[in-house]
C-alpha cells in the first residue's frame, strides 16, 4: 500500500470537485474512451432515500500499476499530455488528469479498480480516494487478477457517500439524451463503442435522424487560411440545441448555445485542429477569439441553409398530404403571382398549426378541413382577425401567435395580398356600376339619393384615394360646421352663429374631404360632390347650381381662404350641347368649368370617371404582381422570418 500526495494546491482540487453531475460522468466516459473502451457501463442504485451507489465500468486497457503513481499523484501531468492517439488510434480527449477529481461531484468516496495485461498476465490493483483527504490517494498493492478476470481489462469505478443533488441527474431521460448529443460526432468517427445506463443502451446512431457536413475556411488577419468543418446533426429526440467545438476527429472540448431559432432538434459541431490546439494550450476563449467567432458564424450559416432545405422538404410533404386527403382549401390553380404568394402564407400558417397545436394532428379530417378553411377565409378577408382565430379557435401557443402576428403585421407580402384583394373587389365594383348606369333597363330605375348617393358614399375611391368620406345630406352651413370641427377649431359654433347663413342653405349630395398639405403647414383641400341620376341630362342649370355652391363657400369669410382649397364636382351620365360647350374650355381640361383662387369646379361623366378608376386599378394590379415577382423588398421580411419554408428561388 502506498499513500500518494497530489502535487497541486488543495483549493485547485476543490474547484474541480464543484463540477456538475453530468460533467463528472462525461469526464469518466471520456477517460474510458481514451483507453479504447468498447463498452462503458454506468450503474446507479436507487433506494427510498435516493441514490446509494454509482458505478462506471469499462473494458479499456486499464491503468498500469507502474503508471499509477503518476496518474494519481499529479495534476496536469497526465500520460496523455504527450500523446495524441490511443493505442487503437482514437483521438484522445483528456490530458490534464482532471476527470477523476470531477467524480467527487457525485460522491465523497471513490474507488478505482484497474485490471491490465502485463506480459500476457492479468494484473489487478485499486486506488481509494476520499474527498476529506483530497490531496492523498491510497494505491494498494499489485495482485494477480482472479482466474475469472484473466482475459479482462478495464477500469471499474465505485462512488459512495453520494451527493444526491448532483447525482440525481443520472435518473433523468435528459441525461441520456445529453450523452448521446455530446458523443454523436465522436461516434460517427469511432463507431466501435457502446454506453449503457442501468442496462439501457444508448442509441447514438438511431437517435440521429439526418446529418449534413460542409467544409469551410477562415482567414486570419495575417492572411492564413484555417480549415474547419461544420457538421449538423438532426435528432429524432428533443435536444439542448447547442454548438459543440471539437477537434478534427470529433472530440468535443467546449460547447455553447446554438444561437439559431429553429423548431427542428439540431446540433452544430464545429471541427478543426485549430480548436484542439486552443484547448491544449488552455487558450479557448470562445467569442473572444476572432477566428473562432468567424468560424461560429460560418457554421451557423451552414446550419441555416440545412434548416431551410429540410423545412422546405417537410413543408412540401405536409402540404402534399393535405392535398392528397382533400383538406387543402385551394382547389384551383393560382392565377397570378399574388395568388401564389397568398398560398405560401397559408402554407406557413398551416405548418405552424400542425407543429404547435397538440391536438390538431389527432383531429378527424372534417375538423382539420374546417380549421384550414377558416384560416383561408381569414387570410382572404381580413388578416387582422388572424390573432383572434389563433387564440380563440385554434389555441396556438402564445409565442407562435406573436410570431405570426409579427409576420402578418410587418410583411409587405401580406400587405400586397390584402391590397390585391381590395383592387380585385374594386374592379368588380366598376364593372357592376357600368351595368347600373348604362344598361338601358337598369339605369331607368336608378335614383340619385336612393342608389347613387349610397354607392358613392361608401366607394369614395372612385374619385381618387386622396379623399375619405366626410358627411352627406347636410346643408353647407353644417358642412362648414363639420369642416371647422374636423380641423380642430373649438369655436366653430360661435363662428357659424356670428352672421347670416342664408346663402348656405342649399344641400349638396355628398361632402368628402381629405386634408393634406398643399405645400405649407395648415393648408387643406376639400371635395364636394353633386350627384345626378343616370336618366338626367345635364344642362347649364345644373352647371350653375354647382358653381353657386362654390361661390357661397368662396365668398364666406369664415372659411380660411388662404389655407383652404375646395374642389366641387358635378357627376352625371349625360351632358346636353350647352353643357358640353361649357365643359370644353380652351385653357383647361375637359369639364373644368370654373376656377378661382381657392376653388375649382368640375363636371365629370360617369363613363369617364369609371374609365379613369379602372385604368388606375388595372395598373396597380399589374404592379402588385410585379412586386411579388421582381421586387426583392416586397417579400424581404417574409424571407427573413420564414425562409426555411420557402423555395430557394423565391
Amino acid at each position: 500500500m502506498k499513500d500518494i500526495k497530489v502535487q497541486v494546491e488543495k483549493d485547485h482540487l476543490e474547484k474541480l470537485t464543484k463540477a456538475s453531475g453530468q460533467s463528472a460522468i462525461m469526464e469518466l466516459i471520456w477517460n474510458s474512451l481514451d483507453a479504447d473502451a468498447k463498452n462503458i457501463k454506468i450503474f446507479y442504485k436507487e433506494t427510498p432515500l435516493g441514490i446509494a451507489e454509482i458505478k462506471v465500468d469499462d473494458d479499456g486497457h486499464g491503468i498500469k500499476f507502474d503508471d499509477a503513481e503518476k496518474v494519481f499523484g499529479s495534476l496536469g501531468g497526465s500520460l496523455k499530455k504527450t500523446k495524441r492517439l490511443s493505442p487503437e488510434k482514437r483521438k484522445l480527449h483528456g490530458e490534464e488528469g482532471q476527470g477523476r477529481y470531477k467524480a467527487f461531484a457525485l460522491g465523497s468516496l471513490i474507488k478505482f479498480e484497474s485490471i491490465f495485461q502485463d506480459n500476457g498476465n492479468a494484473k489487478y490493483f485499486d486506488v481509494q480516494m476520499d474527498l476529506n483527504h483530497l490531496q492523498h490517494s491510497i494505491i494498494n498493492d499489485l495482485k494477480t487478477a482472479k482466474k475469472v478476470d484473466e482475459k479482462t481489462t478495464g477500469v471499474f469505478i465505485t462512488i459512495n457517500n453520494i451527493n444526491q443533488e448532483k447525482a440525481s441527474v443520472l435518473a433523468s431521460e435528459k441525461f441520456k439524451k445529453s450523452i448521446e448529443e455530446k458523443l454523436a460526432v465522436y461516434y460517427l468517427t469511432y463507431p466501435n463503442f457502446n454506453v449503457w445506463v442501468n442496462n439501457s443502451k444508448l442509441n447514438f446512431e438511431g437517435c440521429i435522424k439526418n446529418k449534413y457536413e460542409e467544409p469551410f475556411k477562415v482567414e486570419t488577419d495575417a492572411g492564413k487560411k484555417i480549415d474547419f468543418k461544420a457538421k449538423v446533426l438532426e435528432w429524432n429526440i428533443d435536444n439542448e440545441k447547442k454548438i459543440f467545438y471539437c477537434g478534427k476527429e470529433g472530440v468535443s472540448y467546449h460547447e455553447a448555445p446554438l444561437g439559431i431559432k429553429t423548431t427542428l432538434p439540431i446540433s452544430i459541431y464545429i471541427q478543426s485542429d485549430y480548436i484542439e490546439n486552443l484547448h491544449r494550450q488552455n487558450a479557448f476563449m470562445g467569442e473572444m477569439d476572432v477566428v473562432l467567432m468567424a468560424a461560429t458564424e460560418a457554421a451557423k450559416d451552414i446550419a441555416r441553409k440545412y434548416l431551410r432545405q429540410r423545412l422546405q422538404s417537410y413543408a412540401k410533404d405536409y402540404i402534399s398530404d393535405l392535398k392528397r386527403d382533400k383538406l387543402y382549401p385551394y382547389t384551383t390553380p393560382a392565377e397570378s403571382e399574388v395568388e401564389v404568394a397568398k398560398r405560401q402564407v397559408f402554407d406557413i400558417v398551416a405548418l405552424q398549426i400542425n407543429d404547435y397545436v397538440p391536438k390538431f394532428g389527432s383531429q378527424d379530417n372534417a375538423n382539420k378541413k374546417l380549421t384550414l378553411a377558416l384560416v383561408k377565409e381569414a387570410l382572404e378577408s381580413d388578416t387582422e382577425n388572424f390573432e383572434k382565430i389563433f387564440t380563440e379557435v385554434i389555441n396556438l401557443p402564445k409565442d407562435k401567435r406573436e410570431e405570426l402576428k409579427d409576420i402578418l403585421e410587418k410583411t409587405s407580402l401580406v400587405t400586397v395580398i390584402d391590397t390585391m384583394k381590395e383592387v380585385t373587389e374594386r374592379l368588380r365594383m366598376i364593372y357592376e356600376l357600368r351595368l347600373l348606369l348604362f344598361d338601358e333597363d337598369i339605369s331607368k330605375v336608378v335614383k340619385e339619393r336612393k342608389h347613387l348617393h349610397k354607392i358613392v358614399k361608401n366607394e369614395t375611391w372612385l374619385l381618387g384615394d386622396d379623399y375619405t368620406y366626410g358627411a352627406d345630406d347636410i346643408t353647407l352651413k353644417n358642412v362648414l360646421k363639420e369642416y371647422l370641427q374636423h380641423i380642430g377649431r373649438e369655436d366653430f359654433q360661435e363662428i357659424i352663429e356670428s352672421q347670416s347663413n342664408e346663402e348656405l342653405q342649399d344641400i349638396p349630395d355628398i361632402c368628402l374631404w381629405k386634408q393634406y398639405s398643399l405645400g405649407e403647414s395648415g393648408r387643406f383641400k376639400n371635395l364636394i360632390i353633386e350627384l345626378k341620376r343616370p336618366s338626367k341630362t345635364i344642362g347649364t342649370t345644373e352647371l350653375e347650381q354647382i358653381k353657386k355652391y362654390a361661390r357661397a363657400v368662396a365668398k364666406d369669410d369664415r372659411f380660411p381662404k388662404d389655407k383652404t382649397k375646395w374642389i366641387f364636382v358635378l357627376l352625371s351620365t349625360k351632358l346636353n350641347d350647352d353643357a358640353m360647350s361649357e365643359c370644353n374650355q380652351v385653357d383647361r381640361d375637359f369639364g373644368h368649368i370654373d376656377t378661382k383662387e381657392n376653388y375649382d369646379v368640375y363636371v365629370k361623366r360617369w363613363g369617364d370617371l369609371l374609365n379613369e378608376a379602372e385604368a388606375r386599378h388595372q395598373y396597380l394590379k399589374t404592379k402588385l404582381n410585379y412586386t411579388v415577382t421582381e421586387n426583392e423588398e416586397g417579400i424581404k421580411l417574409l424571407k427573413q422570418k420564414y425562409s426555411e419554408y420557402l423555395p430557394d428561388e423565391i
